[in-house]
């Protein structure tokens, strides 16, 4: 029994963990990051596509060539023609900032490296769209984050409970339903208010405080529990509800 119980545990972290990690590589909003080589000589780079904080947003380049240089160009909604800026040199890196912008303002990036008589884009045919996002204070991130995962793991833990002939089904239900009613109710506005700059700046439409896709997971939630607290025939469905919640964090949040 002890054995199964910790089996089950087990395969709840593995699975969130996997949902997880196929969630950021599909994410549209996953970095570009890539190595190529020049005369045998590495050049890496990675370029976000969203950045948080108030600082200017720094671009970097790594590479062994002591004599490449290159520049930066960037475009805003607002600007008729691209701007450029030299990448500075510091060793073995060659960088340069973007002037941060106000919260959901968008540029599109690229750099020209250059070496003899040769020019490489990066990256290779194609602009990087950025968005700017407002500074989130580090508990609230933590929390965020925190309290998602473990509403994940506990969701899992919840639909895997069918193999334990649904026992605790209905106590780990209660719980991860606990976990994103405090997520929605609590978190997530403060979270989002910070994310889009509201702060000491303007009133947010109700809408704009809460995630769809975290109220859709709470709403089914509370459907299974009614439904397998009012008919035993129904052990099954927190499995369902389960897989349901994974495949909306996936696709939707």
């Amino acid at each position: 029994m002890k054995k199964n119980f910790i089996i089950l545990w087990l395969a709840s972290f593995v699975i969130v963990f996997v949902t997880v990690y196929i969630s950021n590589i599909i994410d549209k909003d996953y970095p570009i990051t890539s190595t190529f080589g020049i005369e045998g000589k590495k050049v890496s780079y990675r370029f976000e596509k969203v950045h948080y904080g108030k600082e200017d947003y720094k671009v970097i380049i790594r590479t062994d060539i002591d004599e490449l240089t290159g520049k930066l160009l960037w475009k805003s909604d607002t600007d008729s023609n691209w701007r450029s800026k030299e990448l500075e040199k510091s060793k073995l890196i060659l960088s340069a900032a973007i002037p941060v912008l106000k919260p959901e303002n968008k540029i599109d990036y690229y750099l020209e490296l250059y070496y003899k008589d040769k020019k490489y884009v990066l990256p290779t045919n194609q602009k990087v769209s950025l968005t700017f996002f407002g500074k989130i204070p580090v508990v609230v991130n933590v929390l965020e984050y925190l309290l998602l995962y473990l509403g994940l793991i506990l969701a899992v833990r919840t639909g895997l409970e069918f193999f334990n002939n649904g026992l605790k089904s209905k106590k780990f239900g209660f719980f991860t339903l606990a976990l994103f009613l405090t997520l929605i109710a609590l978190i997530n506005p403060l979270y989002l208010t910070y994310k889009y700059g509201f702060i000491n700046s303007s009133i947010p439409p109700i809408s704009r405080l809460f995630l769809l896709s975290d109220i859709s997971i709470f709403v089914l939630w509370i459907v299974t529990l009614f439904t397998i607290f009012r008919f035993e025939k129904f052990k099954f469905l927190p499995l369902v509800s389960a897989v349901i919640t994974l495949i909306i964090f996936v696709l939707f949040r």
